[in-house]
């Protein structure tokens, strides 16, 4: 059972995907953060880089969000089915891993620009952008996230920052930053 604390999490994420501020995900807001991302990334229309950011972006809307929260058949997720999806990933130990691993790995692919293998502020300041989080905010949550003070997220601060998001009832855990103030 989802805690209070792990409910307002979960909300401020699915707020964050629901870019026209309908009460629902669909394609069309993952059209539309496909589209942020890009920008963001500063990939041309066409590219290869777009089209497989794009494509990646859609994939994860049509394989991962659609058939796992969907529970109506409806094309559409609520706010209500994308808290009892979590619910269920969550209390999967061995889905949540794997989940958590695979976010991770692609937070560090898609968005540390200069190859250095961790994230910097700007970084991941341009990827909270996306959600249409302020920079201020980006970069307050930043440093709650960067434990170790160095100015970049490394691999295991992503990890670790994941898990606490996910999994973490303590109101204080730097990472329930990760998707910017909740």
């Amino acid at each position: 059972m989802l805690t209070e604390l792990q409910k307002r999490k979960l909300t401020v994420l699915f707020h964050h995907h629901d870019m026209d501020n309908d009460g629902y995900l669909a394609r069309d807001d993952y059209e539309e953060y496909a589209r942020r991302l890009c920008e963001a990334l500063d990939l041309a229309p066409g590219s290869p880089e777009y089209d497989a950011v794009h494509t990646q972006t859609l994939a994860a809307w049509d394989t991962d969000v659609l058939k796992a929260f969907d529970k109506d058949g409806d094309n559409r997720v609520s706010l209500e089915e994308h808290l009892a999806s979590y619910d269920v990933s969550i209390n999967d130990p061995v889905l949540h891993n794997q989940l958590q691993t695979e976010y991770a790995n692609s937070l560090l692919k898609l968005w540390d620009r200069d190859g250095d293998g961790r994230l910097s502020g700007a970084e991941y300041a341009a990827l909270l952008g996306c959600y249409g989080v302020p920079e201020e905010a980006a970069r307050e949550a930043f440093g709650h996230l960067d434990r170790d003070g160095d100015g970049y997220l490394s691999t295991e601060e992503c990890l670790e920052a994941i898990e606490e998001f996910y999994l973490s009832d303590d109101p204080d855990a730097p990472g329930n930053w990760m998707v910017g103030p909740y």
